[in-house]
């Protein structure tokens, strides 16, 4: 009887496996295949600024350098002016309210160096001071400057070669595009770098200019701009660091740069970055 119990049980447990065997191999089956998929997944990455080509018109359809074209587009604040931190630019405005800029002629900008992309270039070459120095080129940018070199002298070497009363610094339209705490943080750097090999110069953060409507993007545009110079302009102490910003004097109506000041609706005419070196001698600080 007991040996007639024994196989009845052991028949049931057979039947049982070969029922249930289909359900548990598709268990199975199933587990092994999303652990593959999972598996096959690529690695997440974070993306590196990188710089577009650059090509544009600065007078009257002559080519001359741009540096404003398709911009990496990295971890993008879905809203800039949501982010926008309302006790600090309140601070800054305040300050920038006290402090009154004067008139100087262009005898002023004897030790003066500026700083910038392409931009600078057209102020360097167009521009009418022609007696300060000026280290630029065509995509500059402050995440990296300090590798870059013009006329074969690194940042390093300009700052070091002699003492500068006022230095200027206009940067960020190659990286309006990329993560703005990156952008921030290699402007802040460079600020530092500036400090230490000319304590005692005047520091001028010179806020990037405007694009037209028509040249704006995904990844410029003036939104975007306007975000990038409220988080430069946080640096400004009016002490010994000031922020000045020449957009009014090329806007339209609606906040963008005028088309008719504008060949590539990033760059100035050649004749109008006269009109941008008469109003820097009107923002001018003595000591």
């Amino acid at each position: 009887m007991n040996r007639f119990k024994q196989c009845t049980y052991t028949a049931i447990l057979l039947v049982t496996c070969l029922v249930a065997s289909p359900f548990i191999y598709k268990q199975i089956w199933n587990s092994s295949a999303e652990k593959k998929k999972t598996e096959s997944l690529p690695p997440i990455t974070v993306n590196v600024p990188t710089q577009s080509a650059e090509t544009a018109t600065t007078q009257n359809g002559t080519q001359a350098g741009t540096d404003a074209g398709a911009a990496s587009t990295v971890a993008v604040p879905a809203d800039p002016d949501a982010q926008s931190t309302a006790a600090t630019e309140t601070e800054t405005a305040a300050a920038a309210n006290q402090f009154q800029y004067v008139q100087s002629d262009a005898s002023y900008f004897s030790d003066a160096l500026f700083i910038g992309d392409s931009r600078t270039v057209g102020l360097r070459d167009y521009g009418t001071l022609k007696n300060a120095d000026y280290f630029c080129d065509v995509g500059l940018a402050a995440y990296k400057i300090d590798s870059q070199t013009v006329n074969g002298n690194t940042i390093a070497g300009f700052l070091g070669q002699k003492k500068y009363g006022k230095i200027y610094v206009m940067l960020g339209i190659n990286e309006v595009g990329n993560n703005f705490d990156y952008t921030v943080k290699a402007y802040g750097n460079l600020i530092n770098t500036i400090r230490q090999a000319q304590p005692d110069a005047l520091l001028y953060i010179v806020a990037n200019l405007h694009v037209t409507a028509g040249a704006q993007n995904d990844a410029i545009s003036n939104e975007r701009i306007n975000y990038l110079n409220a988080s430069l302009s946080q640096f400004a102490d009016y002490k010994s660091i000031f922020y000045i910003d020449v957009n009014p004097v090329f806007d339209d109506a609606d906040g963008n740069l005028r088309g008719d000041a504008t060949g590539d609706g990033v760059h100035v005419y050649a004749n109008y970055y006269k009109t941008w070196c008469d109003w820097f001698c009107t923002q001018t600080v003595r000591k």
